[in-house]
């Protein structure tokens, strides 16, 4: 329960995303007849909370992670992975936007890309 309320708005705000993506990824694959999915994971740092993708098949998680998205901390601001370890330039989303609307995010993250 302290856990909680030492969070931050961004922890709480990524928490919640990572629960609606990870919801709706699962149904979306169940009722499509799919046994493969992504789930995604928060790896919560100082200045930045990294959401990384791993792969479901048959109930059991995949080996491997990818970079899925980073979120700053003190201002929610979302980008793109440039790599594993950084993110790209450019604020592409916040996530008080993703989180109010889940159906932005899609499992590959096409979503980030400048237009």
């Amino acid at each position: 329960m302290s856990a909680i309320l030492n969070q931050t708005k961004s922890e709480f705000l990524v928490d919640t995303l990572i629960e609606q993506l990870n919801d709706q990824w699962k149904v979306n694959a169940i009722e499509s007849g799919h046994d493969t999915y992504y789930q995604v994971e928060a790896d919560f740092g100082r200045k930045y909370i990294k959401l990384m993708t791993y792969l479901v098949s048959g109930g059991e998680r995949k080996h491997g992670r990818s970079a899925y998205m980073f979120v700053e901390n003190n201002t929610g601001a979302c980008y793109k992975p440039a790599s594993v370890k950084a993110p790209a330039k450019g604020i592409r989303f916040y996530v008080e936007q993703l989180t109010e609307n889940p159906t932005i995010c899609d499992q590959y993250g096409g979503f980030l890309y400048l237009r």
